[in-house]
């Protein structure tokens, strides 16, 4: 399922532009390169999901975070996430230190990722297209 949400959220990214897989996480629109994750939903709360930025999320032009399905993502670019990885307060994963884990909270459209629950609105990149 998640492989089926991820292309129709990159169709919808794309908006008519075609689209072209390079390895598995990232995808060729246009002059773009677009990282994408999925996170399904977790029912006992319902609007919070869970990503993480790597090195390899940093290679591209823009990452796409996909939240359940494809009528809910944020489309970011690349500048806006290097921001939450570079800040010294990010939260590093426990086993992987080249990795930060960040928290989404879809109904308030933030993202949180730093200690003392420092967090930036995703309200500007709900559903963009490039």
């Amino acid at each position: 399922m998640s492989a089926s949400e991820k292309n129709a959220a990159l169709a919808n990214v794309a908006n008519g532009v075609s689209i072209v897989s390079v390895r598995k996480a990232k995808a060729q629109i246009g002059k773009a390169l677009v990282h994408v994750r999925f996170c399904a939903r977790n029912l006992d709360a319902s609007g919070k999901f869970k990503f993480n930025i790597n090195p390899n999320t940093l290679s591209a032009d823009y990452e796409l975070w996909v939240c359940g399905s494809s009528a809910l993502y944020y489309l970011m670019p690349v500048s806006f996430i290097r921001a939450i990885y570079d800040n010294p307060a990010t939260y590093i994963d426990r086993i992987h230190p080249e990795i930060r884990v960040v928290s989404v909270n879809a109904d308030a459209h933030t993202v949180t990722y730093a200690a003392g629950g420092v967090s930036s609105s995703l309200q500007g990149y709900l559903c963009a297209t490039l």
